[in-house]
């Protein structure tokens, strides 16, 4: 199939809210008829599968692509959610079966449309070299920087997040006398959800991956996990998981801007490796926005860049944060890296929230970094405030084209077709989230460090690529670096870990340049895994 632009108009994400208890008639009536709408959709699921070509300059694959649901059960055969996916399987050359990788986005609450739409699949929307968002409409075309050409490819949405549903049992017996099961709308999901939380997660979606592969006989294929943000976190969870209870041994992970352990990214004021993490992005900034001149820096190498400057958050800007006594050499240092001024240093003893760092560098200018990405500077609708307050502006930005781009896309080239809104960013599921399921002591951080290294333990030939967007300033890079090094793996897989940074933020495959580098590193990855 040659590529073909769609062109659609720029939609908000939809967001329900919970009923409220005084309904008129008729709302009750819309209400209802909602919920039946969905409850028929769930009770059928729908299921597309069509074939297309992937083309790019002389390479030819034919591919099928299948949008269907999966329902999922409890220890008791209960369901209790259908996870929608979409999978793109390409004619296998050879004997040897292809690769099969299953994709995750993060959230909690993110459907995989970010990296489906925005790196991986067969079809990507447009952004700017830069990563900011066209001020056009919405279109998608061809991406011939897809991961189809060396890997099948899975994306699935978690229970609440894109066509994902969760299912509840219905003790009440019907009409006929029987007990049924009922989908659990957004905004209506019990607090004793089954699937919102960090074990209930894994779980649940490690029975879809072990239903995925039954139903399709993908049990001999290379499998392959990628995750993003909090997929990152996912992904290294269920490669303990998916080897110790349910025998399936990945291959490889490759963790995109993931969170690790949660202790690195949630600081206070007497926390020190949050904010230890957070300086060579925050010199980054500063300094590809002329704020500071103490590094020289190179889009194409942004390690050797920031070499320096990290050297001195191990050393001096740890020891002084630590010593608690901000001395004037710290200070003049620290202000001349990240591009602020010493009285707000003081004032914060060194520890500068992201909120405040974005709102400040280019406080003169009235503009705001994007706390996704660094790089991108953004109208400051409220310059008189000292913090950003509210949602980050680039992000809402960002999600309508790929909230519009999916809709069509899923429609229009997949064929599928569903009553039930999609919904790409779902915050009623991270509000919910259960986050004490994955904890395992009274008190703490969650994390998943120990997993990744238990399943690399079980796993020798298990190889594991982490990478980071330089700008990102939700999970810095520098806090994966410090992770591995504290990990102490054995040196017979200390090797099986890597690390890269590119330029660019949470989502670094929105620039053009760090989507070709990425893809080319999977490609060796891919290789070197097999």
């Amino acid at each position: 199939m040659s590529s073909r632009f769609l062109w659609m108009l720029v939609t908000s994400l939809i967001c329900l809210s919970p009923v409220t208890s005084v309904m008129s008639a008729a709302e009750k009536a819309e209400v209802q008829s909602k919920h039946l709408s969905e409850r028929r959709a769930l009770d059928a699921p729908a299921r597309a599968i069509t074939a297309h070509t992937f083309k790019v300059g002389e390479t030819k694959l034919d591919y099928t692509a299948t949008a269907a649901s999966i329902t999922v059960y409890d220890k008791q055969s209960k369901p209790i959610g259908q996870i929608f996916y979409i999978a793109y399987i390409a004619e296998q050359q050879g004997d040897r079966p292809r690769p099969l990788t299953f994709v995750f986005n993060g959230g909690p609450g993110a459907a995989a449309a970010y990296l489906h739409l925005g790196a991986l699949g067969p079809q990507r929307v447009v952004f700017n070299a830069d990563g900011t968002v066209p001020s056009m409409p919405a279109r998608i075309e061809g991406n011939p920087k897809s991961w189809l050409t060396f890997t099948d490819l899975v994306f699935v949405d978690p229970v609440g997040t894109g066509y994902s549903r969760e299912v509840g049992h219905d003790e009440s017996a019907n009409k006929d006398g029987e007990v049924g099961w009922h989908p659990v709308s957004p905004g209506r999901a019990s607090s004793r959800s089954k699937v919102w939380g960090v074990e209930e997660d894994t779980v649940s979606l490690s029975r879809f991956i072990r239903t995925y592969l039954t139903e399709e006989n993908r049990w001999l294929s290379p499998m392959y996990l990628v995750g993003e943000s909090y997929g990152g976190f996912r992904v290294a969870r269920l490669s303990r998981q998916l080897q110790t209870n349910f025998g399936i041994a990945p291959s490889g992970l490759i963790l995109v801007s993931p969170v690790l352990d949660f202790s690195f990214i949630r600081g206070d004021e007497r926390s020190l490796w949050p904010w230890v993490a957070l300086l060579p992005s925050y010199a980054a900034a500063a300094a590809i926005h002329e704020r500071s001149n103490q590094i020289n820096y190179r889009a194409n190498d942004p390690r050797f860049s920031l070499a320096q400057v990290e050297r001195v958050a191990l050393s001096d800007y740890l020891s002084g944060l630590a010593m608690g006594a901000l001395e004037q050499d710290w200070l003049d240092q620290t202000s001349r890296l990240i591009g602020l001024d010493k009285d707000m240093l003081l004032r914060w003893t060194g520890r500068v929230p992201p909120a405040h760092f974005t709102k400040a560098l280019l406080a003169d200018q009235r503009r705001l970094l994007s706390l996704y990405d660094g790089s991108i500077t953004l109208v400051d609708p409220e310059p008189a405030k000292q913090r950003s307050l509210g949602r980050d502006s680039y992000l809402d930005r960002l999600n309508a084209p790929m909230t519009a781009a999916f809709n069509s896309y899923v429609r229009d080239c997949l064929n599928f077709k569903t009553d039930i809104p999609f919904l790409l960013l779902n915050e009623e599921v991270s509000a919910a989230w259960n986050w004490q399921s994955g904890m395992r002591g009274q008190q703490g951080f969650v994390e998943a460090v120990s997993d990744l290294k238990q399943a690399m333990s079980m796993n020798p030939a298990m190889r594991v690529q982490i990478v980071h967007g330089v700008f990102d300033l939700v999970t810095p890079y520098y806090a994966s670096e410090i992770i591995i090094k504290q990990m102490a793996l054995d040196p017979l897989i200390s090797n099986n870990i890597q690390l890269k940074v590119y330029h660019g933020g949470h989502m670094p495959y929105l620039h053009q340049g760090a989507l070709d580098s990425m893809f080319e590193d999977a490609v060796q990855f891919y290789k070197l895994a097999s």
